[in-house]
């Protein structure tokens, strides 16, 4: 039998417990969603010269359309609020993915890097050309800066603690 300090190393990954269902997708989408807006806010900067208040406006214009990019408060908070949620939704994707399709564990890098290139690929060629965001130019820099960051800080990230949870499971 286990003790509980081998239960709970077992059940945490950078230093965070994952050991339920719960845990696992909200600990997943925090880690992911956190990285995922601070590499935004540096390569929308570099890229558009978007401050990080108007990358979260940017976000809120997707649902609220153009008006939000102008907005104030409000907008940034939901810009705010519907980063995270994607980042829930996509880390709870995952989460369950894993439990029907068994990925080996000798695969969570590939896996992840894979994942974040998906999640990279429906959000800009499929979410966003459906949203209200404003169509601008294609920019090869910042997609491929997109692809890289969605891979390494979002779909990594979310695959590493996913499978924590399915070890120990």
């Amino acid at each position: 039998m286990e003790t509980k300090s081998e239960l709970s190393t077992d059940t945490k990954i950078f230093g965070l417990d994952v050991s339920t269902p719960l845990k696992n997708i909200f600990w997943g989408g925090m880690l992911a969603g956190t990285l995922d807006a601070a590499a935004g806010v540096i390569v929308y900067f570099i890229y558009v010269g978007l401050n990080p208040l108007q990358v979260l406006q940017y976000i809120a214009s997707g649902v609220f359309g153009p008006g939000a990019i102008d907005g104030g408060f409000i907008y940034i908070l939901a810009g705010l609020v519907l980063h995270y949620i994607i980042a829930f939704a996509v880390a709870a994707i995952y989460f369950v993915a894993q439990g029907v399709m068994h990925i080996p564990q000798r695969r969570n890098i590939l896996a992840g890097l894979l994942y974040g290139v998906a999640i990279w690929a429906v959000m800009n060629l499929v979410i966003l050309p459906w949203s209200n965001v404003s169509k601008g130019p294609f920019i090869p820099g910042l997609a491929i800066c997109g692809v890289i960051w969605h891979a390494s800080l979002v779909g990594l990230p979310i695959v590493l603690v996913t499978s924590r949870y399915y070890k120990r499971n």
